[in-house]
């Protein structure tokens, strides 16, 4: 898996200071700039900010006050962002984010909503019927229910390539462990099909779920 280097996360966070000028109102542009300071070092959260930002829904001067966990799995988030204006839905990896519309409108793709366990869009707007139950989004690296490389959820797998996962076979960290050679009688991983074979050998055996208590760093201080 291909981390986010420092850089990356600063030359995001330049890209959104910058539309901010443009996109939100002055008098309160200090109090919306305080919100992004909070997450300057998480991945997710500047996703949906520079998406946000890039694109107002409501085409007006707007700003997010607050951003919500409404669910998460695999790496993959679901967020309500709380504006000046409204409350809106996105969908976000550590590669991009997505807009999926106003919070309470709903889901309409029913693949969203089976991926996250909802039944259908009925059952997604129950969930969320009050919109302050939702539980504040923490940094990817600071919630202890989350693996802090790849984000996957507590009793989650990881990102197939995530340095926290564990090996099934030797108990090891999976990324550095001889067992992807042992298991394919491969040397080198050359092509992506080899990745796949091991990925196959992988899921046969079976993948070791993210348990924050055992495989978190740091987590005994977390809960200090």
């Amino acid at each position: 898996m291909d981390m986010i280097l420092p850089e990356t996360l600063t030359d995001l966070r330049k890209e959104i200071d910058l539309l901010m000028e443009y996109a939100t109102p002055a008098e309160q542009r200090a109090e919306l700039v305080s919100l992004v300071d909070r997450y300057a070092a998480d991945i997710i959260a500047l996703k949906v900010l520079h998406c946000f930002y890039s694109y107002l829904p409501e085409a007006q001067d707007d700003g997010i006050v607050q951003l919500r966990r409404i669910a998460n799995r695999q790496g993959v988030f679901l967020l309500s962002a709380k504006t000046l204006l409204d409350d809106y839905l996105y969908l976000a990896d550590r590669e991009k984010a997505e807009f999926l519309g106003v919070l309470r409108e709903g889901i309409w793709d029913q693949e969203i909503l089976e991926f996250f366990g909802w039944r259908d869009r009925e059952a997604f707007l129950k969930a969320v019927a009050d919109p302050k139950k939702l539980a504040n989004h923490q940094a990817v690296n600071e919630a202890p229910d989350l693996c802090p490389a790849c984000g996957t959820a507590d009793g989650g797998l990881h990102i197939f390539g995530c340095p926290v996962e564990v090996c099934p076979w030797c108990g090891g960290q999976l990324i550095h462990c001889p067992c992807r050679f042992d298991k394919t009688g491969r040397r080198e991983f050359s092509q992506e099909s080899h990745v796949d074979e091991f990925l196959e050998l992988l899921e046969k055996k079976g993948r070791v779920a993210f348990v924050a208590r055992e495989q978190r760093p740091a987590f005994k201080g977390d809960q200090d």
